[in-house]
């Protein structure tokens, strides 16, 4: 089969390679990938700003068939449609695992990152952190747009399970990328009103946030600030930051009202210069919100099943493995929310 390998440093330690089928150990399905999603923290990997094991498949998002599995595996048979929760391997016995907290688990082991993953041909994963898709997903394109589950389940658990929501807080979502936009839905599937801050650039996709439920937007800070203290004198309740640069964390910083919740989605990839008195000043509660627990899955899965959310709209570009880079580059240009490899160039 055909893998993405991250095997040394810099981007010129990432290739294309043969490798052996993987063979699922007891308890584990083998999956045959459909489409296997590229992140931001496989960009991350990439260009060594996130630790890996190396070598590594790279990919973690992903959806695919059951073709084969491996003692007691909780019900799931050969032709099941599944994704999964990535930080699959853990000890199983810590206070964290035992709440379904598997990613903070001091042994996990995530696919894509300490496992191999899922930009391959086939991966490997424990039945038990195994979801089945939806039977409405019925064409591939359908079953393919369930590989963005993953980052949905991220910010399910930043909007459900981190942060009290109450009917009719204002909520500023900074960045209408693929997780504010997951974000726009969530928030507004909880109450709250919905401000989607952006740069002019990004018109298209706040009028999209606009059709997913979004009650207004922003494109300068000077808009932002007159239309949260419009709708709330007192500032914002919500700020949730779904970029991870400083100027978007600043922003929130000087919209949110004191004793305000920010809740921390995006991911800066390094150290960062910020004046930590911000959020001293206002005392505002800073929630970091790193991946998914067990727990937010299931609501996702929920959620997806009611469709009180969707993801087909990112699903905006598909490519044939051998095409990573060029996925790659438009990851890295924001020219698509979501870049799809399909490892049987089935599109």
């Amino acid at each position: 089969m055909k893998g993405l390998v991250k095997y040394a440093l810099g981007m010129e330690g990432v290739a294309l390679r043969e490798l052996q089928e993987p063979v699922p150990q007891d308890g584990e399905l083998k999956v045959k990938v459909l489409a296997a999603g590229i992140c931001n923290s496989d960009v991350h990997a990439i260009h060594d700003q996130r630790s890996v094991t190396m070598p590594i498949v790279l990919g973690h998002e992903f959806v695919g068939q059951v073709v084969e599995t491996c003692g007691d595996v909780n019900g799931f048979q050969v032709g099941d449609w599944v994704t999964a929760l990535p930080a699959c391997y853990s000890c199983g016995e810590c206070w964290l695992c035992k709440q379904g907290l598997v990613t903070l688990c001091n042994e996990r082991k995530s696919i894509g990152s300490h496992r191999d993953g899922a930009m391959a041909n086939y991966v490997v994963v424990p039945a038990k952190y195994a979801f089945k898709i939806p039977d409405s997903a019925v064409t591939l394109e359908e079953k393919s747009v369930y590989a963005l589950t993953e980052p949905l389940a991220c910010m399910v658990r930043a909007a459900y399970e981190k942060v009290d929501v109450k009917p009719d807080d204002t909520v500023v979502v900074s960045g209408p990328g693929i997780m504010g936009q997951y974000a726009v839905q969530l928030f507004k599937s909880r109450g709250a009103y919905v401000i989607v801050s952006g740069l002019p650039a990004d018109k298209d996709k706040l009028e999209l946030a606009l059709s997913l439920g979004a009650d207004d937007y922003a494109t300068s800070f000077d808009e932002l600030q007159q239309k949260v203290y419009t709708r709330s004198p007192k500032g914002a309740d919500i700020t949730c930051d779904c970029v991870g640069v400083i100027p978007s964390l600043e922003t929130c910083m000087k919209v949110i009202r004191q004793l305000g919740t920010h809740v921390q989605v995006g991911l800066f990839g390094g150290k960062v210069p910020f004046r930590l008195d911000a959020i001293f000043d206002r005392e505002v509660n800073y929630i970091p919100s790193n991946s998914s627990s067990y727990t937010s899955w299931g609501i996702t899965m929920d959620l997806l099943r009611e469709k009180k959310v969707t993801m087909t709209p990112f699903a905006s570009v598909r490519l044939p493995l051998d095409e990573w880079d060029k996925g790659l580059e438009m990851v890295l240009n924001k020219a698509a929310y979501k870049v799809l490899l399909m490892p049987d160039n089935t599109f």
